[in-house]
């Protein structure tokens, strides 16, 4: 710590000098200043906070975000967590409601979790915090919430379930694994850090023990927060994974995802969640060439195989030296996303959840949003069975979720349908 005369020490003393640090650090007033650590003869010095700049090992100065520090708004139209960039961390839980809990008591649930997300998503610890601390970096914290066909039928509407299926049909690529599927809650609680993120679902499973019991957990991961920035990430298959996304914030973002009606679903969207397993071991063992035609993109630069860079849209009609298509007729990439991916909006995490039988369980964990269920449904139709990549990809989960709109300060999530 730096003293108001210029003079530094470390101190390991009470508490409230750390207190006073904390407040530097948050920018406000203190007889801190920042310190800095001296890694070794000839290093760099860095120094993690904003507003102060950051000299790299190499002795480069780049600008020095202050990630932890970042909130995302919890209140308004739409739930965040759906248009929000993805974070680099993201931990899915699905709950059954227990007997008894009727539509009111979805209500006072569903109030208490509002609360808590509202106050955990800027930083700041719940009522009965049991952990408070791990609260004050927010990290670009979102938590959303959603509903499966069975809230609506303990609550006694289901006649206002909005979707034309109540689950997502079994295809032939299929090997669902019951423990990954369905539920009657889901909550995304998604971060740029994992401590953050586990806190928040902690404490959400603490309020939440009276009304509901967990049926699964998924935990996923991208590029971590300020690595690959402004590039489209990776698979663990290798691939450049999410070219045919919209842009957040634009009108055809806007078209793809938002429901219209009915009235109390005005703002809200319809969420797939599908675990795909894959089988490296064999993927392994197969050239970058015959990945690339596989998937129907240049693995390097994620570009389609009919030309451009990762963001040109593919040409379904263009064709190789040979007159062949491009782009195969198996391809992934043109049987994914047929007529540009129409109407879904995709975000998907990895995940790597250990060894099953000595084989490693890794794969996507497979999330979109989509205004219509319709428009996700076309879809798995087109590629079950046929789609070269369904020799290395398994689905082994899959859950169906309304996501009501967002709330106002004073409302609740889920009010326009359950209140």
């Amino acid at each position: 710590s730096k003293y108001e005369d210029g003079s530094t020490k470390y101190y390991d003393g009470p508490g409230n000098h750390f207190d006073a640090v904390r407040k530097e650090l948050r920018g406000e007033k203190g007889p801190f200043v920042i310190g800095a650590v001296l890694l070794s003869a000839g290093a760099g010095l860095l120094v993690g906070r904003s507003g102060h700049s950051t000299t790299t090992l190499n002795g480069q100065a780049a600008a020095a975000a202050d990630i932890g520090a970042r909130t995302v708004p919890f209140y308004g139209e739409h739930q965040a967590g759906i248009e929000t960039p993805a974070q680099a961390n993201s931990t899915f839980v699905a709950f059954d409601l227990l007997p008894g809990v009727d539509r009111e008591a979805m209500g006072r649930l569903m109030r208490l979790w509002t609360q808590d997300a509202a106050k955990l998503t800027q930083g700041e610890p719940i009522i009965g915090d049991s952990s408070p601390q791990m609260a004050e970096n927010p990290s670009g914290l979102t938590i959303t919430f959603g509903f499966g066909r069975g809230a609506f039928e303990q609550a006694g509407i289901a006649e206002q379930w909005p979707m034309s299926v109540n689950a997502i049909p079994a295809y032939s690529i299929d090997r669902l694994e019951k423990e990954w599927n369905d539920g009657d809650i889901v909550i995304q609680v998604a971060g740029d850090d994992q401590n953050t993120n586990f806190h928040a679902v902690h404490q959400l499973l603490r309020t939440g023990k009276t009304f509901v019991k967990p049926i699964w957990m998924q935990r996923g991961f991208l590029d971590a927060a300020g690595v690959n920035t402004g590039k489209i990430g990776r698979n663990l298959l290798g691939q450049v994974d999410g070219q045919a996304n919209v842009a957040p914030g634009t009108p055809d973002f806007a078209e793809r995802t938002w429901m219209t009606t009915p009235t109390a679903m005005a703002g809200g969207t319809t969420m797939v969640l599908r675990r795909i397993r894959y089988g490296m071991d064999t993927w392994d063992k197969m050239s970058e060439n015959i990945k690339g035609k596989v998937i129907g993109s240049d693995l390097e630069s994620g570009a389609p195989l009919s030309g451009g860079d990762a963001k040109t849209p593919m040409d379904l009609e263009a064709n190789d030296a040979d007159g062949d298509h491009a782009i195969g007729d198996n391809a992934h990439a043109r049987l994914a996303f047929t007529d540009n991916n129409q109407g879904i909006v995709r975000r998907g995490y990895n995940y790597d959840d250990g060894m099953i039988a000595g084989v490693r369980d890794l794969g996507l964990i497979f999330v979109s949003f989509q205004a219509e269920i319709e428009r996700y449904l076309n879809l798995p139709k087109v590629r079950a069975g046929i789609d070269s990549l369904n020799k290395w990809t398994t689905p082994v989960g899959s859950a169906l979720f309304v996501v009501p709109p967002g709330a106002q300060e004073g409302e609740w999530i889920g009010e326009t349908i359950f209140g």
